[in-house]
């Protein structure tokens, strides 16, 4: 990025800040959630804040100062409230049914499934967000008697989705064999016929009796764009063809406009359309976050997270062309599959 589009994106930031500052204190996890930025620059934001006597930590929250007042009145950012839906909370989606007795059944049972490891980069969305892309799913015509694949589902979306008994078939891929149990035996115990569920590693090419049989895939994947390509490869090689539809989750906190840029250059290239970005879709329940960077980094000594600060945007795609997977055979990559230098924990 030039310079000026570095200034002026760290004026955005600095705005958003103040603005949601001049509404009322904001913790830490908040401030992260509201300035719509990578990790990096928000830590960068809110020290120049700090420095600048534009705001105050009064050891719980962040109060903005006269001065911070001030320059937010300067800017004009009082006369623009807060503009998402209350009810949806600017997702546009509210569970009705079927969907609001699903979260209910899911519950119970996604409090019983193995803890998220970093082995795997794990880190679960909320129950009520794993039900929330089913209402999506279906919103748009993507569910209802689908034959639906999942590559990655740590969320246990697959289960959710059987709950709801609206798509055909259900296939769960993952590397975690723990997921995998949990999923056969969730399914055995509900005499899921139609929900089958294999041990995958992704870096391997698509088994042969997976390809092109089905009508829409979802995965949540790795934020590096090889990475990330990679899933989306393997999801498009398991679509029909042109009509069939994908979805996956990518965060800004560590992953930057211009890699949002090369994956989206990298979805065209494999025949999609984009046809839906959702913002802060995907709420995320990070477990012991004290330890991890976001805490370590920040500018003053922050507690325990008291919002999922962590979100993602949801992208729906469309196969518009034959499908062209850019990754055939065995991919060797290492952690690199995972981590890479926007990667939050890099030292």
């Amino acid at each position: 990025m030039s310079t000026i589009g570095i200034a002026a994106e760290n004026r955005r930031i600095d705005a958003l800040l103040l603005r949601a500052l001049y509404f009322g204190p904001k913790s830490y996890w908040e401030l992260m959630r509201a300035a719509q930025a990578q990790t990096h620059q928000v830590l960068k934001a809110l020290q120049s804040l700090l420095e600048g006597e534009l705001v105050v930590y009064d050891g719980d929250r962040f109060v903005i100062t006269e001065a911070g007042r001030q320059q937010a009145e300067t800017l004009s950012l009082e006369r623009v409230a807060e503009q998402r839906c209350e009810a949806c909370a600017g997702r546009g989606i509210v569970l009705r049914p079927p969907f609001d007795s699903v979260l209910a059944a899911f519950q119970d049972i996604a409090a019983m499934r193995p803890k998220a490891t970093p082995d795997f980069d794990q880190g679960y969305v909320t129950p009520e967000t794993t039900v929330r892309r089913l209402a999506l799913m279906a919103q748009r015509g993507d569910l209802v008697g689908r034959d639906i694949l999942l590559l990655g589902d740590d969320d246990l979306t697959g289960i959710a989705a059987a709950l709801s008994g609206l798509p055909r078939r259900i296939c769960v891929l993952d590397v975690d064999e723990r997921i995998i149990t949990f999923i056969r035996d969730v399914a055995r115990d509900r005499g899921w016929d139609h929900v089958h569920a294999e041990v995958y590693d992704v870096r391997d090419e698509l088994p042969s009796h997976l390809r092109g049989q089905f009508d829409v895939f979802f995965t949540d994947p790795v934020d590096t764009v090889k990475g990330l390509l990679l899933f989306l490869s393997r999801c498009t090689e398991g679509l029909r063809g042109p009509g069939a539809a994908g979805y996956f989750g990518l965060s800004y906190l560590e992953a930057s406009w211009r890699k949002w840029r090369q994956i989206q250059q990298g979805i065209l290239d494999m025949g999609y359309a984009i046809t839906d970005m959702l913002g802060a879709f995907q709420d995320y329940l990070l477990e012991d976050i004290v330890a991890l960077d976001w805490a370590r980094m920040a500018p003053v000594p922050v507690k325990e997270p008291d919002i999922p600060f962590y979100v993602s945007t949801v992208y729906r795609l469309e196969l518009v062309e034959e499908p062209q997977p850019l990754f055939f055979g065995r991919v060797e990559l290492g952690q690199d599959l995972y981590y890479d230098e926007e990667f939050c924990g890099k030292e």
